[in-house]
C-alpha cells in the first residue's frame, strides 16, 4: 500500500491540514481472497480544518473484496479550541463532538460522540490534564444503543506522574 501527503491548504483564517490520499491491497496465501484498500485520511491521522477558533476534522475509509465490501468506516468531528502561554504557565481547552460510521460484512454500528479536554503546564515542573468523553452507539443488527462515559486524570510533579480513568460502560 501506499499514502500520498496532499499540499495544506490555508487562506487568512481558514486552513486544512494533514490531507493524505492512500491506497492498498493484500494477497493473502491461504483462506482468504485478495482486498483492495482506499482511503482519505486515516483515523490515526485524520484532516483538520479549522476557520478560527472553530475546527474539525475526519477520514474515511473503505476495503473491498470479490464478495463486496468488507469494512466501510467514516468519521468527522466539529467543535471549538483554544490555547494561551504566558511564558511560565501555558494551556488550553478544546471541546469536539463528533459522527462515526463503521459498517462490516453483517453488522453496523453508527455512534455520536462528545469530548472535552484540557491540560496547563507551569514552567514544565508541572503538568494536569483532564478529559470527560461521552459517547452514544447504535448498533444495527441488535437494535441496540450503548453509551459509555469516561473521565481522565492525569497529574506530573516533576518526574512523578499519575492518572485514574473513571469509566461507565454496561
Amino acid at each position: 500500500g501506499f499514502d500520498v501527503a496532499l499540499p495544506n491548504i490555508a487562506v487568512g483564517i481558514f486552513s486544512v491540514t494533514n490531507l493524505s490520499l492512500g491506497a492498498g491491497f493484500s494477497v493473502p496465501f491461504i483462506g482468504q481472497p485478495l482486498s483492495v484498500r482506499f482511503n482519505f485520511c486515516t483515523r490515526e491521522q485524520p484532516f483538520n480544518l479549522t476557520v478560527s477558533l472553530f475546527g474539525g476534522g475526519g477520514f474515511f475509509g473503505i476495503t473491498i473484496d470479490p464478495s463486496g465490501v468488507q469494512i466501510l468506516e467514516a468519521a468527522i468531528e466539529f467543535g471549538a479550541s483554544i490555547s494561551v502561554d504566558f511564558g511560565v504557565a501555558s494551556g488550553g481547552v478544546h471541546v469536539m463532538a463528533g459522527i462515526y460510521f463503521r459498517m462490516e460484512k453483517d453488522e453496523a454500528s453508527l455512534t455520536g460522540y462528545f469530548r472535552l479536554y484540557g491540560e496547563v503546564d507551569v514552567l514544565g515542573l508541572i503538568s494536569a490534564s483532564l478529559e470527560l468523553y461521552l459517547s452514544l452507539s447504535y448498533e444495527f443488527s441488535s437494535g441496540k444503543a450503548v453509551g459509555r462515559a469516561s473521565l481522565t486524570i492525569e497529574v506530573s510533579v516533576l518526574c512523578f506522574s499519575g492518572s485514574v480513568e473513571i469509566s461507565c460502560a454496561p
